[in-house]
């Protein structure tokens, strides 16, 4: 239940932007899911009825920052579905998670409880060949890394690499994929976690693979960094009926190519 102060922070919101013609209003985040912190941001959804713009931006209001989208109602159907296409709930988990403090006709509550079908359905795993190219693009990066130890930017690669891990390991495995700015805190807190997801449809990567991962992501010498990326590594794609270092594969489509 969203309290009487953050419907007068929207309030003044809708105030200074001096929107009239809206047909729906969403708050989430780590406001509405009792998850905020002196670092927390309001965030608003102001939906529109054939509105073809997206707007964007944040405001201080008293002394709060409040982060606003303003959107077409179809434009955030067409966005879902994207989602759901990629294996990205991101904006998904958002609006499952949201409060409606607004809705003229009903057709945001209709469209609440449309994502939250899609949200509470079963993720189907995929192992096709662009996923097959991401693992022997991956295993180059690995590559690449080793000579890398004593320069600067092997921090930049071996980040970038442990995340392209585990984002192919998720939609592979048919887990759902989260935001990487809260991965360490829901790999590591349970009921932060509980929380967060919110169905019990979606599963998290195994213990094995999460102390995989959280090992990962310590900033500590960079040999021990670069064994445990391999370590990882070989976790998430070892089993797979697929050699990296042996691989051919013919591509029809235009440049640019995933990589």
């Amino acid at each position: 239940m969203v309290d009487n102060k953050i419907i007068n922070y929207v309030k003044e919101l809708i105030n200074q932007l001096n929107i009239t013609d809206y047909i729906g209003i969403l708050v989430y985040g780590s406001y509405v899911g009792l998850r905020s912190n002196k670092l927390s941001d309001l965030d608003v959804m102001i939906i529109m009825d054939n509105y073809n713009a997206q707007i964007c931006g944040s405001l201080l209001i008293n002394g709060i920052r409040v982060e606003y989208f303003i959107q077409g109602l179809q434009k955030i159907y067409d966005l879902i579905k994207n989602e759901i296409n990629h294996n990205d709930l991101s904006h998904i988990t958002k609006f499952v998670t949201c409060e409606i403090l607004y809705d003229v006709d009903g057709r945001i509550d209709e469209f609440i409880k449309y994502v939250k079908i899609l949200y509470n359905t079963e993720i189907k795993t995929s192992f096709n060949n662009e996923d097959k190219f991401s693992i022997f693009s991956i295993n180059n990066k690995i590559e690449d890394l080793e000579t890398l130890i004593n320069e600067e930017n092997f921090y930049s690669v071996y980040y970038v690499t442990l995340e392209k891990i585990r984002i192919l390991y998720s939609k592979i495995n048919g887990i759902i994929d989260l935001p990487l700015t809260k991965i360490e805190k829901i790999y590591s807190d349970d009921n932060f976690a509980k929380k967060y997801i919110s169905s019990s449809i979606h599963k998290l990567p195994n213990k094995d693979f999460i102390n995989l991962y959280l090992k990962c992501i310590k900033i500590n010498n960079k040999m021990e960094m670069f064994n445990n990326l391999k370590k990882l590594y070989c976790y998430s794609f070892g089993k797979l009926d697929f050699d990296a270092n042996n691989f051919s594969l013919k591509f029809n489509k235009k440049a640019p190519f995933k990589v």
